[in-house]
């Protein structure tokens, strides 16, 4: 007994007398040495169970084998899922690397449209196109005078290209070599010396 059922048992004591008290306090220093008496007996022998479980487990544990049935089918299992999920992963992962792609693309070609708008409502504006007229194409309205004024940087170059023989044309060959053949058959000139077989 302990606790209160104890407290119980000694209450009743003190009601009933002195004689009582005593046969009830042998009573429980008899119960308490008896208990410690299997406490101990209980203590070594779950002690020496114990060493003995702990031993068994031991020895067990040496003559499992390292590799099961089940660990082999856990690893099959295992390796399935893997290779099953692998194929969808990579095409998941390349669908997004497509669609952060397409997105870029998307907000590029966004921005030119933006750009395009913007100029779009510029050229409503006639101060604006006609700024670029004349910026561009060097206009000017009536009864003024345009001037042009070349940057010694912006100036052009002197060409150092050979200058190539006009090009003659096919007859006007045709016809200097007509006209060489019919001064051949004039006389010559003063001073020069013809050969006696000279075609005339």
């Amino acid at each position: 007994m302990s606790g209160p059922s104890q407290r119980a048992a000694e209450r009743q004591t003190a009601r009933r007398g002195p004689t009582t008290r005593r046969s009830t306090g042998s009573t429980s220093s008899r119960s308490s040495s008896t208990r410690r008496a299997t406490s101990s007996a209980s203590g070594k022998a779950s002690g020496t169970a114990t060493r003995t479980g702990a031993a068994a487990r031991v020895a067990a544990l040496r003559d499992r084998p390292s590799l099961t049935g089940r660990a082999v089918v856990l690893s099959i299992v295992v390796a399935l899922l893997v290779f099953t999920l692998a194929v969808p992963a990579r095409a998941v992962l390349k669908q997004r690397a497509e669609i952060n792609s397409l997105r870029a693309d998307n907000a590029a070609a966004q921005a030119r449209v933006d750009a395009l708008t913007v100029r779009e409502e510029r050229l409503q504006d006639p101060a604006y196109v006609t700024s670029l007229v004349r910026e561009r194409l060097h206009y000017v309205l009536p009864g003024e005078v345009g001037y042009v004024v070349l940057d010694p940087s912006e100036a052009p170059a002197p060409s150092t290209k050979v200058k190539a023989a006009p090009v003659v044309s096919w007859y006007s060959s045709l016809w200097a070599a007509v006209s060489t053949t019919d001064s051949a058959g004039a006389p010559a000139p003063a001073g020069v010396a013809v050969r006696p077989n000279a075609p005339k």
